[in-house]
């Protein structure tokens, strides 16, 4: 920060941080065999969206990136906007490598063309029973959160098993330790 910005009341966004996501390659096998949560399948990037055209020109260029990856991956993307008006890039891939390597390119790929403050999370769906499991990255922080919503119960998460499987996975992957972080994402459509 400059002086000026201090002096004004400016903040600046942090960078965002992509590498940490690399470290869910080696969680799944902790996430899987101990805990019993499997990958679903799914991952997404949400991207605050913006009006301006470095911003839009920086989601066309990663969106024909990733879409050409997937290809050669065989996996499938789509964009979406949500109920709360930000965009996704939404991933579906049984491989959990692609998964992860799709949303690192999105993340990457829109950091280096100037837009990675509009990044952000990073968002991976696993499954135990009848249980979903959102393991949401968030990229200002570079550090994960679970979120664990109640099936049948309107905006209402599972907080304790959140809590367990946060101390449970601490050491396989960069955690939040500030609870009051970990936002859960409401209608994600990963």
């Amino acid at each position: 920060m400059s002086f000026l910005d201090a002096i004004l009341g400016r903040t600046r966004v942090p960078p965002a941080k992509t590498e940490p996501l690399f470290a869910l390659s080696t969680a799944i096998v902790t996430l899987e065999s101990e805990l019993g949560w499997h990958p679903g399948g799914r991952s997404g990037v949400a991207l605050r969206p913006a009006e301006d055209s470095l911003f839009t020109e920086a989601q066309e260029e990663t969106g024909e990136l990733v879409t050409l990856a997937a290809r050669e991956m065989q996996s499938q993307v789509e964009t979406k906007k949500d109920e709360y008006g930000y965009q996704w890039l939404i991933f579906t891939d049984p491989d959990w490598e692609d998964l992860v390597a799709l949303a690192h390119m999105a993340g990457q790929n829109l950091t280096e063309q100037g837009a990675g403050e509009r990044l952000l999370a990073a968002v991976f769906r696993l499954v135990k029973a009848d249980q979903v499991l959102y393991l949401i990255f968030n990229y200002k922080r570079g550090a994960f959160y679970p979120f664990i919503p109640l099936n049948g119960k309107d905006k209402e998460r599972d907080n304790a098993q959140e809590m367990r499987l946060a101390a449970l996975i601490e050491k396989e992957l960069p955690w939040e330790k500030d609870y009051s972080r970990w936002y859960p994402l409401w209608g994600c459509p990963v």
